[in-house]
């Protein structure tokens, strides 16, 4: 299955067709794709990034309590942005989150057609729904609930 990013980021508007978001056309929808991932539904790079790339800046409402679709921010701050919530975990990511300017930066180069990954260990606190890891088959349950 293949889902096209199609989102305007200042006016907001959101279609919906078989339960996924899709999003007008605009730059942010030139550079990602959402579709099928290694954890369901996955954010796709359609051109190559640099290590140390910005990717895309956070939007969306703020939270003091984490959800399925939420990034953490900052302590008791989780946003909801819909690119976000479609980055899924990987044990050796492809970007990480920057609390501080609420973007997702890359860790190393990214091919066109990969996918967007991040770490959730690294990031987030607690997970509103952990989960059992494709990659290391450890429970992703967030920074403080972790076996040592």
């Amino acid at each position: 299955m293949y889902f096209k990013i199609r989102y305007t980021l200042s006016v907001r508007t959101y279609h919906h067709d078989k339960g996924y978001p899709l999003m007008k056309e605009d730059n942010v929808a030139s550079q990602f794709e959402i579709k099928r991932g290694i954890q369901g539904i996955g954010v796709f790079a359609k051109r190559d990034f640099l290590k140390d790339s910005h990717l895309f800046t956070m939007h969306g409402e703020i939270l003091d309590h984490p959800t399925r679709t939420s990034v953490q921010i900052g302590e008791h701050e989780h946003i909801e942005d819909e690119i976000a919530g479609a980055v899924n975990h990987a044990c050796s990511p492809s970007a990480k989150v920057d609390r501080a300017t609420r973007s997702f930066i890359t860790v190393r180069d990214i091919k066109k057609g990969e996918e967007i990954t991040f770490d959730y260990r690294e990031n987030e606190d607690t997970l509103a729904n952990p989960f059992v890891c494709s990659c290391c088959q450890t429970e992703i349950t967030g920074k403080k609930l972790q076996p040592v």
